[in-house]
């Protein structure tokens, strides 16, 4: 898919989740909470004057999990020095090494923590998207940024905010405080993933462990034993994640597109045999 392609298909998929918002209707069948919060997050889009955004903001910092439950006075603090970027494929977000002073919310597309061993290869370490927080953890354990942050597609959406004021805001307000934790949780629950899909078996069974997660996390359009993955990740990004040369993961895969069970198109990935899926990966 090129760029093009990327920027229309976001822009698809926000117009999709504002009908749907409109009618009170969601995506959300056969999918876990979590999948199903993290697709609200998803249409985030910067809004055209300066103070509307910072009201939109105030809003929209409402339906990630961090601020969930958290006074309106807090989350119109936290939009007054808030910033809305854009990030294009491949862009880092941080390096290695960088003192870990942001918290990003990613209100559309992926972000993945990678680095470099000492030959140069990279490895894949976590895959974020809509509705998930990066940073927390590096400030809380008071540590450098210990992986790379790069943008997966084009237009990658992300909210922008000052890790110390964060933790200053956490010690006065106990439901934060409280989210704040919530988010180091889920940011050990990534590594905890990681093992399991590396440790999962054959090539097709960490393919299956890893796409499983994702779908479970991000997936919509589910209905029955089909749901639609709106993530574009190339050959070499899977290989990088389940530890495997790309050559085997093609052979894999091509052989469930053969099979009927995936389809990948402009709208993303299709599956049509999860269950399929789920006996490879003994889920």
């Amino acid at each position: 898919m090129n760029i093009t392609d990327g920027m229309n298909f976001q822009q698809e998929h926000a117009d999709a989740w504002i009908g749907l918002r409109d009618r009170g209707v969601f995506p959300s069948q056969g999918l876990s909470r979590g999948a199903f919060f993290r697709s609200r997050a998803t249409a985030i889009i910067p809004a055209q004057s300066q103070q509307i955004e910072r009201t939109e903001l105030a809003k929209r910092l409402r339906h990630f999990e961090l601020f969930e439950g958290v006074p309106r006075t807090v989350l119109q603090m936290v939009a007054a020095n808030a910033q809305l970027r854009t990030f294009h494929q491949g862009e880092f977000l941080w390096q290695r090494g960088d003192p870990a002073r942001t918290i990003v919310l990613i209100g559309s597309g992926f972000v993945k923590a990678s680095r470099r061993n000492r030959n140069g290869a990279s490895k894949t370490y976590g895959l974020f998207g809509p509705g998930d927080s990066m940073g927390l953890y590096a400030f809380w354990a008071g540590m450098r940024y210990p992986t790379d942050a790069i943008a997966l597609n084009e237009g990658v959406i992300l909210i922008t905010i000052d890790a110390g004021e964060i933790s200053d805001l956490a010690e006065q307000y106990p439901q934060l405080s409280r989210n704040l934790n919530g988010e180091v949780t889920r940011f050990s629950e990534a590594f905890i993933n990681k093992i399991e899909i590396i440790s999962a078996g054959s090539i097709e069974q960490r393919i299956a462990v890893l796409l499983l997660q994702l779908v479970y996390r991000y997936g919509v359009d589910a209905q029955g034993g089909q749901a639609r993955l709106p993530v574009f990740l190339t050959l070499v990004q899977i290989s990088e994640i389940i530890d495997a040369r790309f050559e085997t993961v093609a052979r894999a895969l091509g052989h469930w597109k053969r099979a009927g069970w995936l389809i990948i198109d402009a709208q993303g990935w299709h599956f049509n045999c999860l269950d399929k899926l789920r006996e490879l990966a003994h889920v």
